[in-house]
């Protein structure tokens, strides 16, 4: 046993015999009290946590694919053709899952239809409508590039999703893009009705 051990043996009931004054406590509990409110905590249900991840996966790895693919080479022409997301062929597709090509028909329809709507803005902002159309045709070289390797790839029904994926993004890019126009046409007729 070592002398500190033996010291405290022998004094035992001194140490024990006074307590700290209640006021210490009470501003250590303060303290305490005022740490925990200070920070904010978020709680998060499995079901949160899952959602979030996968939105972070696919945030990540079209940020990924996206920069692997700058180099390549732009469409041909001026650049400011809208190419459109042709649907793989139906039989491939409809053998490996027939629900896979309704999607893919379906969003390639209404990427179609909302192109057409983009291109009315061509005369209005031409700049504007070319850098709209640079973003397309990035996603949508992708797409076509997925849809070359179809026929070859093993992971047929990965792929398939994967395409499926790249028509949501640019259904969603052209919904944000039609938005923006939108916006752009109120504030000048805003700024018209103004002036007037």
């Amino acid at each position: 046993m070592s002398r500190l051990e033996q010291f405290i043996k022998d004094h035992r009931r001194e140490f024990d015999g006074e307590e700290p004054d209640p006021r210490i406590w009470k501003r250590v509990n303060d303290e305490i009290n005022s740490k925990k409110k200070a920070g904010r905590v978020f709680k998060l249900n499995r079901m949160q946590w899952s959602a979030a991840a996968a939105i972070i996966i696919v945030i990540g790895g079209s940020i990924l694919y996206m920069n692997l693919n700058s180099g390549t080479k732009p469409p041909p022409g001026n650049g400011t053709t809208v190419q459109t997301a042709q649907p793989a062929q139906s039989d491939i597709i409809s053998d490996i899952n027939p629900t896979y090509a309704k999607e893919v028909y379906h969003f390639t329809q209404l990427i179609e239809l909302k192109q057409t709507q983009l291109k009315q803005m061509e005369k209005d902002d031409p700049v504007l409508y070319k850098q709209f159309v640079n973003d397309i045709n990035k996603l949508d070289s992708s797409y076509l590039k997925l849809k070359e390797e179809l026929p070859s790839n093993p992971n047929r029904e990965q792929l398939l999703e994967a395409m499926i994926q790249n028509l949501q993004l640019q259904t969603e890019l052209l919904n944000q893009q039609l938005q923006i126009i939108q916006k752009i046409k109120q504030s000048k007729n805003e700024s018209n009705s103004k002036s007037i």
